[in-house]
């Protein structure tokens, strides 16, 4: 095709982009926060099932993984006595491609050290606020069970696999049998279909409070016996996913027990098991500082703010079919 090599996105909005990135950077030079750049290949790798790191030969018997987030260099500087730190740079996953993906996409990501992830999630709406320049935008918060409640009438403290099955069966949404039983990935279904599309549009709304089996990395609050968090945060624009947060986990032990757990179901769903980020855990071991970290798509924020867009091929110079 004659058109192959021309650019996915306008030289206008590509230009509007630059200002975007401009500001970004400012609002972090005004909050005295380091700018930081690290390395987008590693010898570790994300062990979460449900994301896939590109293996990139360096020779004919080794190989790195491209980073999918800039997370584990980041607590490795925080545990170096770094303080306050940001990066605006590429990560990759594979198979994330369409309307609000792209397998190589901008990540901002950013650490503060000595608060946790509700003073974080504020910090988030002042930059959000301070790039956007509205004062009638909305920022609603509510935790991830009250938002269960309002949607589906569940209490996930007491629900049970059949009870979501039934509520995705009920609206219209089939359940694959190899879930049917995974209290997990019933959630995630009926986030990724029902829950999510019935958020308020044109508005951001922060979920808090994640079942503590969806930690990730992040620390689990257990002052309510019945119903134990993670001590986590999303935040969405309508219903599309734009910011994920954590109070940090500082645990060496029970962070590298979470990784191999990951690498255990990825064995059970004959999905590659990844190779543990040993320097990771060797800084856990260190000490990491008690910090909160969030990281925020950029692409998917300019989509957002550049209210004229359709997709995100549209924000990326070249996306993956043109690159």
């Amino acid at each position: 095709m004659a058109s192959a090599w021309q650019p996915t996105s306008s030289i206008s909005t590509l230009k509007r982009r630059a200002e975007i990135t401009r500001q970004i950077r400012e609002w972090f030079y005004q909050h005295q926060i380091l700018e930081v750049e690290t390395p987008q290949l590693s010898t570790g790798a994300t062990t979460d099932a449900n994301i896939e790191s590109f293996a990139v030969p360096v020779s004919r018997s080794q190989a790195r993984h491209l980073r999918t987030s800039a997370e584990f260099h980041h607590k490795r500087l925080l545990a170096a006595g770094s303080g306050d730190i940001y990066e605006l740079g590429k990560v990759f996953r594979v198979d994330e491609s369409g309307r609000n993906h792209n397998p190589e996409f901008t990540m901002l990501e950013w650490y503060r050290v000595g608060i946790d992830h509700m003073q974080l999630t504020a910090e988030v709406e002042e930059l959000l606020g301070f790039l956007h320049r509205d004062p009638a935008l909305v920022f609603e918060r509510i935790s991830y069970r009250e938002l269960w409640l309002q949607h589906t009438h569940l209490d996930l403290a007491h629900a049970s696999c059949s009870d979501i099955a039934k509520y995705l069966e009920a609206s219209d949404v089939s359940v694959p049998d190899a879930i049917a039983t995974n209290f997990d990935a019933l959630q995630d279904l009926a986030m990724g279909t029902v829950i999510a599309a019935g958020l308020p549009g044109a508005q951001y709304t922060c979920i808090y409070d994640y079942p503590a089996s969806q930690a990730s990395l992040a620390r689990i609050d257990n002052r309510d016996p019945q119903w134990p968090v993670a001590s986590r945060f999303e935040i969405y624009f309508g219903s599309v996913e734009l910011a994920n947060g954590f109070h940090e986990l500082t645990d060496s032990t029970e962070q590298l027990s979470r990784f191999e757990s990951d690498n255990k179901l990825r064995e059970k769903s004959n999905q590659k098991t990844m190779p543990i980020d040993v320097n990771l855990i060797a800084a856990l071991e260190h000490g990491l500082p008690d910090s909160a970290g969030v990281a925020i798509g950029i692409d998917r924020f300019m989509m957002i703010i550049l209210s004229d867009i359709d997709a995100m091929q549209q924000v990326v110079s070249f996306d993956w079919q043109h690159a």
